[in-house]
């Protein structure tokens, strides 16, 4: 196998693993974040403690497309909309880190070749 090979196919198990991980989070963090939203939706008070470290999760973990709009009322649980979205954000999370991979890799390898 060559040395490039190699290293890309390394890259490949922490993507993933970060794809999962992301999912994981956002499949516990979302019902609890929907909640919170729809109680600051009904009464117009701001979430406080615990609430919001929970929707600022949420929003972090949301990044770049925001999961929690395609989320119904909280009374019907999780919408496909919604399963769908934090799916793409997860797979995107995962290839965002593979190519920051790659990227420092081709850098290191310029860097490595001119100095030699």
């Amino acid at each position: 196998m060559k040395p490039q090979r190699a290293t890309r196919i390394a890259g490949v198990l922490p993507s993933l693993l970060v794809s999962l991980i992301h999912f994981r989070l956002s499949v516990l963090v979302a019902p609890h974040a929907n909640v919170v939203f729809q109680r600051w939706f009904d009464t117009g008070e701001r979430p406080s403690g615990v609430d919001a470290v929970i929707a600022d999760l949420n929003a972090f973990l949301s990044k770049p497309i925001p999961a929690l709009a395609f989320a119904a009322h909280p009374v019907y649980g999780l919408a496909r909309g919604w399963w769908v979205a934090t799916i793409a954000n997860s797979v995107i999370w995962g290839l965002t880190l593979y190519a920051t991979y790659l990227i420092a890799f081709w850098v290191l390898n310029r860097v490595g070749q001119r100095v030699a």
